[in-house]
């Protein structure tokens, strides 16, 4: 990269904006071109792979860098906005057809065995903000499955978190240690410890919350319905 494009990057807001920064990347995350592997955050096969087809001119920051000085010239009145548009346009319509003529195609790495219940392709074993998930291939289909759901419970053996696996009561708190404790273990053992009923429900509480629209929406119902049964208990 040039002296003169690092200048440009480095006096307007880079690739990208402060305010659009976090949603890119939350996008990256629901589309598992991204995932967290402990605190950090890595791309995913799917990730490498689209870096690896689109076009060179997409990967690089010197299109932006580009694009931030033509917008420059525009405000001073050196170059026109409607034939910048119009350049823009075209050079869309290029990488289309680019891509549409490019015989490089992708590949699932992460096809498991089971079905989609809904349009019977096999279903991809993704990586989650907030867990493992399942997930159709057919974005028009868009079925998504919970698989396990990362809590903020401590495992007693490695002090990691827990990931929280099943459904009803067969519900059981699971560690990459090889630690696994039933849900029902895990309230009992918390009332032992001087925990309340309250306390374990505020905890569940808190996960549902957490975990809300990540996919997870069955088993996150399921732990809000336990909760007001608890309520109901204590009234």
């Amino acid at each position: 990269m040039s002296a003169d494009i690092r200048a440009i990057l480095k006096t307007t807001s880079g690739l990208g904006t402060p305010a659009t920064r976090a949603d890119i990347i939350e996008k990256l995350f629901s589309s598992f071109c991204i995932e967290r592997r402990g605190k950090e955050i890595v791309p995913t096969s799917k990730g490498i792979q689209l870096v690896g087809l689109v076009p060179e001119d997409l990967r690089s920051a010197e299109l932006t860098a580009k694009w931030e000085q033509e917008l420059a010239l525009i405000s001073k009145g050196k170059v026109k906005k409607n034939d910048f548009i119009t350049l823009m346009r075209n050079y869309a319509s290029g990488l289309v057809s680019a891509v549409a003529a490019s015989e490089a195609r992708y590949t699932h790495d992460n096809m498991t065995r089971e079905k989609c219940p809904d349009c019977g392709k096999f279903l991809l074993d993704v990586a989650g903000k907030k867990g493992k998930m399942l997930v159709c291939p057919d974005r028009e289909c868009g079925y998504r499955k919970s698989v396990s759901i990362q809590t903020n419970a401590r495992c007693p053996n490695c002090h990691k978190k827990l990931d929280m696996r099943g459904e009803g009561d067969k519900r059981m708190f699971v560690c990459i240690c090889g630690y696994r404790e039933r849900l029902s273990d895990f309230e009992k053992r918390r009332v032992e410890s001087g925990a309340s009923k309250r306390d374990t429900e505020n905890f569940l509480r808190n996960q549902n919350k957490q975990n809300s629209g990540a996919g997870d929406s069955a088993l996150a119902l399921q732990l809000s319905k336990w909760a007001e049964m608890q309520d109901q208990e204590d009234g």
